[in-house]
């Protein structure tokens, strides 16, 4: 692992520690936290034909087997967390890791041919529109993002000078959030 794989896991041990662990649920229902076994996370690598990123690795190995992290959680690997039914081997066949779900059929993935995170929102998109789009960050920004609290839920929208969809750029968010809940 490199020197910040190594600084972001200790991050996220450290935010872990410290309580909220999972955006989207209350601390008093936070379910202990139990790391993969070695062949959970040698079964995911052997479906996906590569190696996981070696920071996910060890969060799946050292940390839990899913169950911290954005959203609804990281979701796990074999025998770990889940949300609806779905794990992150969900769509594993075409090296896609289903990363976490944040509510309303949103989520975030990891390609794992190219290790970039793409964010899908099926909710605005328009018929012919994909609801998939990159967000320009790899597992390691994604995490770091989090433990930062700067780490946003993808979201689609409309460019307002090229019309085309895209996914919203940290600004826009803060903006989109700002105007939804008002003044103050």
């Amino acid at each position: 692992m490199s020197a910040r794989d190594n600084q972001v896991f200790d991050a996220v041990v450290r935010r872990i520690a410290a309580g909220d662990y999972i955006d989207e649920v209350p601390s008093n229902r936070l379910a202990p936290l139990r790391p993969a076994l070695p062949a959970a996370v040698a079964e995911a690598e052997k479906m996906a034909g590569r190696s996981l990123p070696s920071l996910l690795r060890r969060l799946y190995l050292e940390v839990g087997n899913g169950g911290f992290g954005p959203g609804y959680g990281l979701l796990g690997l074999r025998d770990g967390h889940r949300i609806g039914g779905i794990n992150a081997l969900t769509g594993l066949k075409s090296g896609v890791l289903t990363l976490c779900d944040w509510g309303c059929g949103i989520s975030s993935e990891l390609d794992l041919a190219d290790g970039q995170i793409w964010g899908c929102d099926p909710n605005p998109a328009p018929h012919g529109v994909s609801s998939a789009f990159p967000q320009h960050m790899t597992i390691v920004d994604w995490f770091a993002k989090w433990v930062e609290g700067t780490l946003y839920q993808p979201w689609l929208v409309q460019d307002l000078t090229t019309g085309e969809w895209r996914g919203a750029t940290d600004t826009e968010y803060t903006e989109m959030v700002e105007e939804a809940s008002g003044p103050g």
